[in-house]
């Protein structure tokens, strides 16, 4: 019985860190997936070079 219990227990540890690695993983990732358009954080492009001279 004790081996049973210790099986089940290791068993618990590994679910839960697995679900810590995976949810780290997709924590330090996700501002690579699209984002929906129309978000207030995006801002347009600037360019600080001076325009050229005709």
């Amino acid at each position: 019985m004790e081996g049973k219990l210790l099986r089940l227990g290791i068993v618990i540890v590994t679910l839960m860190l697995g679900i810590f690695l995976v949810s780290s993983i997709y924590r330090n990732f996700s501002h690579l997936m699209d984002q929906p358009p129309g978000t207030a954080d995006q801002q347009p492009a600037v360019n600080g070079a001076p325009a050229s001279q005709p």
